[in-house]
């Protein structure tokens, strides 16, 4: 396993200010060590460089970026709302068309027909309000169920 703290002290001189001396300390086992203090034996001064400036056209660009993802994203969603919409409709379309479909069978298997009258009694339907519940059944099939 690598020994991870060389990279750690070279990650600690970026911290420090430009102006600040930096001393890189070898002892006679070979081990390095970095600190702000001369050490005792072989030393040496680094002088970390500043950081580069940032690029505001780098900036402009990740914004452009940014924007242009939230946008897709949005559209996304808008998308799968859509669908969610589409599927929603199509499982009530096929409710109502299965309806329909058992209200035309009811209808047509029928020997006689009834309607409710106000008192609660039974009252059979003659041939042509036969004739226009079996239409509108028909018309209800036909409008859902394409």
């Amino acid at each position: 396993m690598r020994d991870s703290r060389p990279l750690f002290s070279l990650l600690l001189l970026a911290c420090f200010p430009a102006a600040a001396e930096i001393y890189k300390c070898t002892d006679g086992s070979g081990a390095v060590q970095y600190g702000d203090k001369p050490c005792t034996g072989n030393s040496t001064i680094i002088t970390p460089t500043a950081a580069p400036d940032i690029d505001v056209h780098v900036i402009e660009r990740r914004q452009r970026a940014d924007k242009l993802l939230r946008a897709y994203d949005e559209e996304h969603a808008e998308e799968q709302r859509e669908q969610v919409e589409a599927e929603a409709a199509l499982q009530q379309r096929r409710q109502k068309c299965s309806k329909a479909r058992d209200w035309l069978a009811r209808v047509t298997t029928a020997s006689t027909l009834y309607r409710v009258a106000d008192d609660g009694s039974h009252v059979n339907l003659d041939d042509a309000e036969h004739a226009a519940v079996l239409a509108k059944a028909e018309a209800d099939v036909a409008r859902w169920c394409d």
